[in-house]
């Protein structure tokens, strides 16, 4: 290997990727589906159960509630917002990954799409599904899934979960410094 490809190599994030963080990856993908049907269920339940009990939308219970009581329905419907919010965000974050995918230079698109229909059409269960609704062939679809998971699973542990972390630590810092007292010169 030349000392070109050697450098080049080195700034290639999926050499970064392990077994397991594929295995966390294909766990993960595998979860996207009835993590996304589950949220929406949970919210048509919410709002039927909101309009069953105080006769306002799931909308109105959430501009009402910002005046928060300790009333035992609004603290449960709270609650499930706030699961119901997790949820949402950990797909926000796959969605990032899979969006990013999208930019690698080299079959990007074909990754975009193969992972978008594997994994991210909630109503596609199976790998023939996958390459069924994408009208290709069987063959160009298992040449390149391996390498979609491994450039997505490459861009969520190597891009995306990193910036949320360093955001997460400067929103962090930004609040101990709104929280400390001011100096005067």
């Amino acid at each position: 290997m030349t000392k070109f490809q050697n450098l080049i190599s080195q700034f290639d994030i999926t050499s970064t990727i392990t077994d397991e963080d594929i295995e966390k990856t294909v766990t993960l993908l595998n979860l996207y589906g009835p993590t996304l049907q589950r949220a929406g269920r949970s919210i048509a339940e919410l709002e039927d159960e909101c309009f069953e009990r105080r006769r306002q939308s799931v909308s109105d219970f959430i501009n009402l509630a910002i005046d928060f009581d300790r009333d035992a329905d609004r603290k449960r419907i709270a609650d499930r917002l706030a699961g119901m919010g997790h949820s949402m965000q950990l797909l926000e974050v796959m969605e990032e990954a899979l969006l990013l995918v999208k930019a690698t230079p080299t079959h990007g698109a074909m990754y975009f799409n193969i992972l978008r229909a594997r994994y991210f059409d909630a109503y596609c269960k199976t790998n023939e599904d996958a390459f069924l609704s994408l009208g290709i062939s069987s063959s160009t679809y298992y040449r390149h899934i391996k390498a979609a998971i491994r450039t997505y699973a490459a861009n969520l542990w190597c891009v995306v979960i990193p910036d949320l972390i360093i955001a997460e630590h400067n929103w962090d810092t930004a609040d101990s410094l709104d929280e400390s007292p001011m100096r005067v010169s």
